[in-house]
């Protein structure tokens, strides 16, 4: 088994976005999560509740082995609680608070699974 987390591709298009307008020199290196959150006004598609519209977005893309694996993003300190990925191992999440929240995955197949947590403090969140 494998899990291994990188940053979404810049072209990509989640949600109505393209990850470019929501983050630049984004790394994912052990433990951290570091590189700037962009402000992002209006992200309707992102959630039909208004207070998270607004904010600073992460996009991360997800590798497991083998593909049949389920994996699991949990934004610690997050408003949703674990998330299930889909055939595409993306996910994005609003990030509030760099300093206590953190991204915890993990993959299960067979019964083994295999857990990475990632700290945020090194993010630069931008304002508006």
């Amino acid at each position: 088994m494998s899990l291994s987390v990188k940053p979404e591709d810049g072209e990509a298009v989640l949600f109505g976005k393209a990850v470019n307008e929501l983050q630049s020199d984004v790394v994912v290196a052990d433990d951290e999560v570091t590189g700037t959150l962009k402000y992002v006004d209006g992200y309707v598609n992102f959630s039909s509740n208004t207070s998270e519209q607004s904010g600073n977005y992460l996009a991360l893309k997800i590798e497991a082995e083998p593909a049949e694996a389920e994996t699991v993003v949990e934004l610690v300190g997050g408003t949703k609680g674990p998330v299930t990925l889909d055939d595409d191992m993306n996910i994005v999440l609003l990030i509030k608070n760099k300093d206590t929240q953190s991204i915890k995955v993990t993959t299960t197949y067979n019964e083994e699974s295999i857990t990475k947590t990632y700290g945020l403090s090194g993010l630069t969140l931008e304002t508006e």
